[in-house]
Order: C-alpha cells, then sequence, then structure tokens
C-alpha cells in the first residue's frame, strides 16, 4: 500500500537525522512563542527534511541557508494560510450560529458540508504546501497552492489518510510533551517524502516527462 510505503520511508530518513530533527524542532517551538521567528524556523526544519528525503547530508550551514533563502516566503505563505484558516474557522462559526447568518435550515444543510469540504481541502493544501516551496525550482505563492491543491485531487486517499497519521502523532504528542520535539521534523519528513513519492507515482502513470515538470530533482 502506497501510503504505508510513505510512512516507512519517513521513518528511515527521520531515523537517519533524528538527533538533528529533535535540536532543530527545540529551535521551532522557541520561535513559535515568539511567533515572528517561527516560519523563519519552520522553513529550517523542512529543508534538513527535504535533504533526509534525499539521502543527502545536513549541517547547520544548510538550515541557516534555508533560513535566509527561503525565510521570507515561508513568511508569506504562513500569512496565507493562517489567513485561511482564520477564515475556515469564521465561517464555521457563521453558518453554524443561530440566528447569526439568517438563512434558513434547508440553505444551511447545503453550505455546512460545502464549507467543511473547502476547509479539508486547505488542511491538505497546508500538509503539502512547504514541501513545494523546496521542491518547486520557482516557489511562487500560487503555484505553492496550486501544486498542493492538484496533489490533493489527484490523490486524495493517500492524502486523507497522511493527515490522519498527522493528527494521531499529533495528539500522541500532547500526550507525550517530550515528543513535541520531533513531532515537526517527522511531519516535515512525512509531507516531503509524500509529495516526492505521489508525484513519481503521477508521471509513472501519466508518462509525464519530468524534465518537463517544475520540480526539482
Amino acid at each position: 500500500m502506497q501510503t504505508i510505503r510513505i510512512i516507512i520511508d519517513t521513518a528511515k530518513a527521520f531515523y537517519e537525522e533524528m538527533l538533528f530533527f529533535i535540536v532543530t524542532g527545540g529551535i521551532l517551538l522557541a520561535a513559535t512563542f515568539l511567533v515572528i521567528p517561527m516560519p523563519f524556523a519552520l522553513v529550517g526544519v523542512w529543508m534538513i527534511a527535504h535533504r533526509a528525503v534525499r539521502g543527502l547530508g545536513v549541517n547547520w550551514g544548510l538550515y541557516w541557508r534555508a533560513v535566509k533563502e527561503y525565510g521570507l516566503r515561508s513568511v508569506q505563505l504562513t500569512l496565507v494560510l493562517a489567513l485561511g484558516y482564520g477564515l475556515l474557522v469564521a465561517n464555521i462559526w457563521f453558518y453554524n450560529t443561530p440566528g447569526v447568518s439568517g438563512l434558513s435550515d434547508n440553505v444551511l444543510v447545503w453550505i455546512r458540508p460545502i464549507v467543511l469540504i473547502i476547509g479539508l481541502a486547505w488542511v491538505c493544501i497546508s500538509f503539502y504546501a512547504y514541501a513545494f516551496l523546496l521542491e518547486l525550482k520557482e516557489p511562487k505563492l500560487l503555484m505553492i497552492l496550486r501544486s498542493s491543491l492538484s496533489l490533493t485531487f489527484v490523490k486524495p486517499v493517500p492524502t486523507l489518510l497522511l493527515l490522519i497519521v498527522t493528527l494521531l502523532l499529533t495528539a500522541l504528542s500532547i500526550v507525550v510533551p517530550v515528543l513535541l520535539l520531533a513531532l515537526p521534523g517527522f511531519i516535515a519528513t512525512l509531507s516531503i517524502t509524500a509529495a516526492r513519492t505521489l508525484i513519481a507515482a503521477v508521471r509513472e502513470k501519466y508518462g509525464i516527462d519530468e524534465q518537463k515538470d517544475a520540480s526539482t530533482d
């Protein structure tokens, strides 16, 4: 099963650089409390995952280079994703609070599932977004979002299964807080492994020439 293969490959790549992931995970958690540095630390973790998945060595030079090169793009992406979640929460509240929307129940019964489907799609986009930030040769914001959405629709079942795995790991990390140090690195590795594996499967199925593709090797 494709999803199991992705999880196994993720575990292998994560294990090889586990200490580095734990340290950078600690930096990310500290940066999250400061808010502003968080996107910079986040893209650093994803760069380490990007290298680990490809079987390449990692070092602090690569980490800081990623922060410098992709930091501002990561800030933009983080703000857009956060804005999307804000709008999603506002819509869920609006359409589920009695007397606020002013719409009849006959209308709301159709709108609510649509809002939830859009929300689920946004979560899937978020899962792949930072992977495409590093995978694309020209990681423009719209291209990142479009690529993430396209992969979600082309491979919906593996994507949803991996989201469930991510949620379970997050819940476990909340119960066992020490795992929070490793969680960002594992999710980053899972995201990039999934993106690369699923893209390769799509290319193989449809005979897409990799040289014509916009992503990196």
